[in-house]
């Protein structure tokens, strides 16, 4: 009796224009290597054994072009009353940013002396 070894699990992606060309995507784990097959019906017409960081750079191409067919989204109209809202909140964010502080020194010394006074008030109980 012969045995037949099944074909490891993969993912088929099936051509856009018609469906008698795919890539089959498998991985083998005991080699390190994924591999991408091109299949037109049913015959493996080429294959490429990819690295895990040849994949890395694949998958970022991918991604990318991905990206690029995607529309921007169309532009959120503002009101007028947004606007100002928005830079009344900026301005105040800068302010805050622009204000002199004060030294460190002063600032612990402020709070050592309310330190103090608490730990007097709780004494004195």
């Amino acid at each position: 009796m012969t045995v037949i070894a099944l074909p490891k699990p993969g993912r088929w992606v099936w051509d856009a224009r018609d469906h008698t060309r795919a890539v089959r995507v498998s991985t083998h784990p005991e080699h390190g290597l994924l591999n991408l097959s091109v299949w037109r019906d049913d015959v493996c017409v080429g294959t490429v054994k990819l690295r895990p960081d040849e994949v890395s750079g694949l998958v970022a191409a991918l991604s990318e072009g991905l990206a690029r067919l995607v529309p921007p989204p169309p532009p959120v109209p503002l009101r007028d009353a947004d606007v100002v809202a928005l830079e009344t909140r900026l301005a105040a964010v800068e302010s805050r940013l622009a204000a002199p502080r004060p030294p460190v020194r002063v600032v612990a010394r402020s709070l050592a002396a309310q330190v103090r006074g608490r730990l007097a008030d709780l004494i004195r109980g």
